[in-house]
């Protein structure tokens, strides 16, 4: 064989194996040489590692007695430090239809607010609407909020922020106060469909 013809084969055999290596080399550039990552998939923030809650008893308003969470339920919590804002108020309305639009998988989520201000008349008026709501009031609630911290420089509960717990009591991820309730949605339902519990 002429060492031409050689060349060629060569050339040939190393054109097919860089076809063929070039989708791994791609991916490995971007990954750690551009650094560009793949989105999640989630709308909210995931808690990197998953967070157990250790639970104080809680009291809520129509005295119903909670020692260990919300009863192996899905928990959305929204948290406040102040008095409920029209922020708050606007996140309680996209969570009660939030559990509204989970259909028949609704018993399966718990919508609950945590308010270290005790609730006036005002906002009593307002949550009649709310049937479904667990709502707990009052000081010394810090030993828990403070499991909820997002970053060193907001204390959680200072903005009308949601918050989601599986059924295992594990803290699993968190929304901004201004959010899209559909994309929430989504990630509940995908959240529920992968796990059974609860």
């Amino acid at each position: 064989m002429g060492s031409k013809k050689l060349f060629w084969y060569r050339v040939k055999f190393i054109a097919l194996v860089a076809v063929f290596l070039s989708p791994f080399i791609g991916g490995w550039m971007a990954l750690y040489v551009f650094e560009i990552r793949p989105e999640s998939g989630n709308y909210g923030t995931l808690v990197r590692p998953v967070k157990k809650l250790q639970w104080p008893v809680l009291e809520s308003v129509t005295g119903v007695r909670y020692g260990h969470g919300f009863d192996k339920k899905w928990t959305f919590l929204l948290l406040t430090r102040q008095a409920c804002t029209e922020q708050c108020r606007s996140n309680l309305y996209y969570m009660r239809q939030i559990r509204t639009l989970l259909g028949r998988e609704t018993a399966r989520l718990q919508n609950v607010l945590i308010s270290t201000p005790a609730i006036d008349d005002q906002l009593k008026a307002y949550l009649t609407d709310y049937p479904n709501l667990v709502v707990i009031q009052g000081e010394g609630q810090e030993s828990l909020f403070s499991q909820f911290q997002v970053n060193a420089t907001e204390q959680a509960g200072s903005t009308p922020r949601l918050y989601l717990v599986d059924p295992d009591d594990n803290y699993m991820m968190y929304y901004p106060a201004e959010n899209d309730h559909y994309r929430i949605l989504d990630d509940i339902k995908k959240l529920m469909k992968l796990s059974q519990i609860g």
